[in-house]
């Protein structure tokens, strides 16, 4: 075989080795993990701060592979072609196109991208720096295309987004969900992690005790009436009112009570009590937490529009929307959704909304109450009695106790019809 031949054929295997290269190596760097690549950085694992500063420029650096991989693919036909005339003639140009086409795809294409994919932490840490000098050798030719491209871009309406972050919110709750499934976290961590993601979202409205609930302390009240409601409530703290719930003046933390050694005679509750903080319902709970610890508070009494007193919320609250229900030792079990028997079940009328549907993996929904006795009575469209009826979304509910302007329970049984009808009284 002639030696120039064979020249040619050597450099026609560096040429396929070559764009194997550009193949896995722009594959490799597009597909390592950038959480995975930030704890090698922080490992100070060696070449992985490379990697990292050539992913900056992402659009740098694929038009630099893009560039090269065309030059060696290009370069291979050719050569492939001038050795197919010299031995088969005219017809040397169809066989070297097939011929090409199969080994492109074969070793520059398929074969060192699947590799890659595998192993993209491997095989970036190994290509990166003989990447880095192509990277720098073809800059000016890359600076000339990139112009442009982006020139491209813009004409058609598109931008680069150079502060586009890293992960975003959907992806790392997908992060979650996977690590989950695949046993990296538990039920209840991977719960806390996604109420996080939901806490910025909720309002003080979607957490707070609401007005009915509080139990306030009145501001005449005696040294004995103070005591008689510390020891049958056994909370920590007491909103205080003047004349009415929408007057709440202060807040009386029993430390400051029992610790007090004036007389029943002179007692005075507001001696004792503390200046109330406010907050309004429909300020995001993320902000009260904020500044409730700002400003060393642990109860808030919360306003409605016309700043008349529409809950309270505790530190606690906004914490339990993250870990969960936290019971101390006073604390009475009480459960919202109690289990009669299958498909019938007994509901606290405050129970919330979103709390129904996902226990009982139902899906109602109202426009102006939150809690399912609030639901009953916009779908009554008054207070309805107890014994009264409603069919609804494939759901019957009876309500089984009134106590004033409040539904106390109601029973909930499913799957009890097929289509909706009107609210009825028994």
């Amino acid at each position: 075989m002639d030696f120039g031949i064979t020249l040619q054929l050597i450099l026609l295997g560096i040429l396929l080795l070559l764009s194997g290269f550009f193949s896995s190596s722009e594959t490799a760097l597009t597909s390592i993990n950038k959480i995975r690549l930030r704890h090698m950085v922080d490992e100070k694992v060696k070449n992985a701060d490379r990697i990292q500063k050539l992913l900056e420029e992402p659009g740098k650096l694929l038009s630099t592979i893009l560039i090269g991989n065309n030059i060696v693919n290009i370069s291979a036909s050719a050569l492939a072609t001038s050795l197919a005339i010299e031995f088969f003639g005219d017809t040397g140009v169809g066989i070297a196109m097939g011929v090409m086409t199969l080994l492109v795809l074969v070793f520059g294409e398929i074969t060192p991208k699947a590799l890659a994919i595998q192993y993209s932490e491997k095989i970036s840490l190994l290509v990166i720096k003989p990447v880095s000098i192509i990277v720098w050798v073809l800059s000016p030719i890359v600076a000339i295309f990139n112009y442009g491209t982006n020139g491209l871009i813009n004409l058609l309406g598109g931008k680069r987004d150079k502060n586009a972050p890293i992960i975003t919110e959907e992806e790392l709750k997908t992060l979650v969900n996977v690590s989950h499934e695949e046993g990296v976290l538990e039920v209840d961590e991977k719960s806390m992690i996604q109420n996080v993601f939901e806490f910025g979202d909720l309002h003080v409205k979607d957490v707070m005790i609401q007005r009915t609930d509080i139990v306030a302390i009145n501001i005449n009240s005696t040294f004995d009436e103070v005591t008689e409601i510390l020891k049958t409530e056994q909370y920590s703290r007491y909103p205080i009112y003047k004349q009415r719930m929408d007057n709440i003046v202060g807040i009386l933390n029993v430390k400051d009570f029992f610790f007090s050694k004036e007389s029943k005679e002179t007692f005075d509750i507001k001696k004792y009590m503390r200046k109330p903080y406010y907050t309004f319902e429909f300020k995001k709970i993320s902000e009260v937490f904020s500044d409730m610890k700002k400003f060393r508070v642990h109860m808030a009494v919360v306003l409605d529009e016309y700043g008349g007193t529409a809950g309270i919320v505790t530190i606690e609250d906004l914490i339990e929307e993250i870990v969960g229900e936290i019971q101390d030792e006073y604390d009475i079990q009480v459960n919202e959704i109690e289990e009669i028997k299958e498909g019938e079940y007994l509901v606290d009328g405050s129970t919330k909304i979103d709390t129904f549907n996902e226990i009982l993996n139902v899906n109602i929904e109202s426009e102006y109450y939150d809690s399912i006795g609030g639901y009953l009575i916009g779908e009554f469209g008054r207070l309805p009695q107890a014994g009264e009826k409603l069919e609804k979304e494939n759901i019957v509910f009876t309500v089984e106790g009134v106590d004033k302007n409040r539904i106390k329970k109601v029973r909930i049984i499913l799957g009890a019809g097929s289509e909706p009808v009107a609210a009825e009284a028994e």
